[in-house]
């Protein structure tokens, strides 16, 4: 009988004392999750008072807010599109601001050979899967010639794209880019320059090739330059790939660049007195089939380049360029900016204390809202460019977009909606 009451005292002892450890064990688990809810409620106040709802937020315009341990909110802005500008920090091609010449076919119809142009041949304008735009294809033995409306000054720029695709496993012909001048009677290449781009045409190493050649007023060689290996084409062959062309002549000094790259500065490339008028492309002979290579060209600008232009905002408060260029209908910088960025950064560091705004216009196509909201956008991608490449103080700028409510030039023509297409900076 005592054993079993011993047995039953136990038991009984061991059921309190189970309880009252499930019971510590439900008290805890309740602390743990009142404590949960009072943090996120503390949580949920901070966020409230400081308008973040995590330590890092990044805004659309690239500003990011950071929270330190002290509950400090810090700023700071990021660029778009850094890897892409950074590839060109060594552009400094700063392309001219009066446009003389400008095409890119938007206003020839597809299948049909372009209104402004002359040939011996055939071509037409195409448009292709990926690229924006409109394209105009040439053909091997063929020349491609326009005309320029107005005298071209001693200073002047010239970009145009192109596209290059071919087999890889034989040559293709040549493209000469070619300026020429009136002739002197009797003078068949009086005035003429002859940048040929050669695409798979070098050795096995490096297979595209670069000439240039030109020729005094009275038809004699002025200069036969070098030839220049270089890669260009067969980088991005077979990619849908453009390749940047870009060629500034002053006076006599002959410069041009292929995407970010220097392939030539010749002091005396040019003859002394010559003004181009004719402007083209011509494509060499070729025995192969057609279909080994398609090459492509758009996007064409001639402008004038005046000298110490970017002194215009400190002289006179007030300086536009139409060579900041983005993708179309798009905030995002293209590449090729990168010298004209560079030279107003330089302005903005010689002269520390004066702060500017930054203005965005377009030209009258598409929507008029959405060109507004487009302007102002792209203030802003260069407004965040030059605080991030080039470490301006951004308190130093504002930005505002005018979309096309103040163009400078006819729409009606491609030369007008080029110079319409700009950005401002204004010293406040």
């Amino acid at each position: 009988m005592k054993t079993f009451l011993f047995v039953v005292a136990v038991f009984v002892f061991a059921l309190r004392s189970e309880s009252q450890v499930l019971k510590r064990l439900g008290d805890r688990a309740k602390q743990k999750v009142e404590q949960k809810a009072g943090d996120k409620v503390d949580k949920s106040i901070d966020d409230a008072v400081d308008g973040n709802g995590d330590s890092k937020t990044k805004t659309e315009e690239g500003e990011v807010k950071e929270k330190t341990d002290d509950g400090e909110t810090k700023t700071k802005t990021e660029a778009k599109n850094p890897e892409s500008l950074k590839t060109y920090s060594k552009y400094d091609f700063v392309p001219g601001e009066k446009i003389v010449y400008s095409e890119d076919f938007s206003q020839d119809a597809i299948g049909e050979f372009p209104l402004n142009w002359n040939t011996n041949g055939s071509g037409e304008v195409v448009t292709l899967d990926g690229l924006p735009g409109k394209w105009l294809q040439l053909q091997a033995s063929t020349h491609y010639q326009t005309s320029i409306k107005n005298k071209l000054p001693d200073n002047y720029t010239i970009e145009f794209d192109v596209l290059f695709e071919f087999k890889d496993d034989q040559f293709v012909p040549n493209v000469h880019t070619i300026l020429e001048a009136e002739k002197l009677q009797g003078h068949a290449m009086g005035g003429k320059m002859d940048f040929v781009l050669a695409p798979n045409n070098g050795t096995s190493e490096v297979k595209d090739g670069l000439y240039f050649t030109s020729y005094t007023k009275e038809g004699d060689y002025q200069l036969q330059a070098t030839k220049k290996l270089v890669s260009a084409w067969n980088a991005v062959n077979h990619q849908k790939t453009p390749v940047h062309v870009a060629i500034w002549i002053q006076k006599q000094r002959f410069r041009a660049w292929l995407n970010q790259e220097k392939v030539y500065d010749l002091p005396q490339g040019v003859g002394a007195g010559v003004v181009p008028n004719l402007f083209g492309f011509e494509v060499d002979n070729f025995g192969g089939p057609s279909e080994s290579f398609n090459y492509l060209v758009t996007n064409i600008k001639i402008a004038e380049a005046a000298p110490d232009a970017r002194s215009k905002l400190i002289t006179e408060g007030k300086w536009s360029t139409t060579g900041i260029l983005f993708d179309v209908n798009s905030d995002k910088i293209k590449p090729t900016s990168y010298g004209v960025l560079k030279e107003i950064a330089n302005v903005l560091k010689e002269n520390a204390d004066i702060r500017v705004k930054i203005v965005g216009h377009t030209d009258s196509d598409g929507d008029d809202a959405k060109n507004l909201d487009l302007s102002t956008r792209r203030a802003t991608s260069v407004r965040i460019a030059l605080t991030t490449e080039f470490g301006i103080d951004g308190s130093r700028f504002e930005t505002d977009g005018k979309g096309e409510t103040q163009p400078v030039a006819e729409n009606k023509t491609p030369e007008g909606r080029a110079q319409n297409r700009r950005v401002e900076f204004i010293k406040l």
